[in-house]
């Protein structure tokens, strides 16, 4: 699409047009007005979404309810694994099982790494999922942020230290993926991020 709501061009997973039909707010015309609504939905889903412990959050069905909160709001889909494919991300049809198989790694990880790697380790993966149609980064970000402090741990900063403007910081931000993606042991960069 080349609408000016859907462009994807600056590093957004674009959507398919019965994604797009899934927008329920009438009044979203620009991605400035996307971002804005998103951004508001996910603000008051951080704020009633209360702190869980890791049994709770390392759970298909409470990752699914975390992206409903924090978008559902803004996209009827909001919650439900995509069934479209993208340029990142897995096949559709392996997301489910993917998700439950991070749950259980990530739990074997929490047993034997330090938990900064553990939570390195998970975001990137549900990011590589990619499971929803959008929102995946936000997501994972909330997911390792419930996460963290559920094992008790100080909060993750996302790059908030780094005083970037947000285009530099969201290309760190990728970057900083990209980098696991090329070599999963390589989470320096990630870790760097997620705590600076």
């Amino acid at each position: 699409m080349t609408e000016p709501l859907f462009d994807d061009g600056d590093g957004n997973t674009p959507l398919d047009e019965d994604e797009a039909d899934g927008l329920r707010l009438s009044w979203v015309r620009t991605r400035r007005d996307l971002n804005e609504a998103e951004r508001d939905n996910i603000l008051e889903a951080r704020r009633s979404i209360r702190s869980r412990t890791v049994d709770e959050i390392l759970d298909d069905l409470w990752l699914r309810h975390l992206h409903k909160q924090m978008f559902g709001e803004v996209w009827a889909w909001a919650g439900r694994y995509r069934n479209t494919e993208r340029n990142i991300g897995i096949d559709p049809t392996q997301i489910a099982g993917a998700t439950r198989s991070l749950i259980e790694d990530c739990r074997s990880w929490l047993e034997h790494d330090p938990a900064e790697i553990a939570i390195a380790r998970f975001h990137h993966r549900l990011v590589a999922i990619h499971p929803f149609p959008n929102g995946n980064g936000r997501h994972a970000r909330a997911a390792a942020d419930y996460l963290t402090a559920a094992l008790g741990n100080g909060p993750l900063t996302w790059g908030a230290a780094s005083g970037l403007e947000p285009a530099k910081l969201r290309a760190r931000y990728l970057e900083a993926l990209r980098t696991v993606d090329r070599d999963a042991d390589n989470l320096e960069n990630l870790i760097s991020f997620m705590t600076s």
